[in-house]
């Protein structure tokens, strides 16, 4: 059975759109196309008949080459014609030609599946102020004509949000490693993908909701009064991504790496040596006399 939601999503790529639309005439055509025998069954029939006619007349009717001849002819043509207009858009290539398509187009499609969440959440909104606490018929009775309306429109609200939410595990579906036991699985199992910022704070009847993929009118409120907390995931790491960050929520950021600074302390130039003193050799006794007198 079509999903509405999902449908409404696809109209909104434009290669899906013409896809459709040639599959549409295809099949207005295959309608319009007469049914027909295979050439040779066609032939048979003709000759069958003259057999027949000249079992009970003893004569056999002169044109029936003839005439099977041209039935073979005609057989061919419309046969032909219903064989193709038939198997165009139909079968295993098709399948796989439309499902190449929406993996083409997966983020469109589930960005469009996001924009229908936001103004189903809008229109929630109006009524979740007026039905306060009640949360079955019998108290929305109870509570008088104002608070009833205003279940009656939530309620009716509640086939959507399935659809959207359907729609979207479809479209991711779609994505590569998402198989049983992949990380994908996990997180979808557990209750990832629906809202944004799971944490300790999410009301566990609610997480549960999440993982049992069980959409109540209760759940409904919760998601309207969470205004920007509820998405439609754009891809498969979103949703890994979302389970990671709620598992390590509690994890210490790791120190930052102690880098040891060299520094290069310039090497002072070498001092520059002093001149010696020239010592001459010591004077004579002889000339110290001279000197002295």
């Amino acid at each position: 059975m079509p999903n509405p939601a999902l449908e409404a999503a696809y109209a909104t790529i434009p290669e899906l759109v013409d896809y459709h639309e040639r599959k549409k005439r295809v099949d207005e055509l295959h309608r319009t196309v007469p049914g027909a025998d295979a050439p040779e069954i066609a032939a048979q029939k003709i000759v069958n008949e003259a057999l027949e006619e000249y079992i009970a007349t003893g004569v056999m009717p002169a044109d029936v080459e003839a005439r099977a001849t041209e039935a073979y002819t005609a057989a061919v043509g419309a046969h032909a014609l219903r064989s193709a207009v038939g198997s165009m858009y139909a079968g295993s290539a098709h399948a796989q030609t439309l499902t190449t398509l929406r993996e083409m187009n997966a983020p469109e499609i589930l960005t469009a599946l996001g924009a229908q969440l936001a103004g189903l959440l809008k229109e929630a909104r109006k009524h979740t102020e007026a039905l306060g606490a009640v949360r079955t018929a019998d108290e929305a009775l109870t509570a008088g004509k104002e608070v009833a309306e205003a279940y009656t429109a939530l309620r009716a609200l509640l086939p959507t949000l399935r659809d959207i939410r359907s729609g979207q595990w479809d479209m991711l579906r779609l994505g590569q490693l998402t198989g049983p036991g992949s990380p994908y699985q996990r997180a979808k199992d557990s209750g990832f993908g629906d809202v944004q910022g799971v944490s300790d704070e999410t009301p566990r009847g609610q997480f549960t909701a999440m993982r049992d993929q069980r959409y109540t009118l209760d759940h409904l409120v919760w998601l309207a009064q969470m205004n920007g907390v509820a998405y439609v995931p754009e891809s498969v790491e979103d949703v890994i991504a979302a389970q990671d960050a709620y598992e390590q929520r509690y994890a210490e950021a790791a120190p930052e790496p102690l880098v040891m600074e060299v520094r290069e302390e310039p090497i002072p130039p070498a001092p520059t040596p002093k001149p010696r003193p020239v010592h001459g050799r010591k004077p004579a006794p002889a000339d110290i006399t001279n000197r002295i007198n």
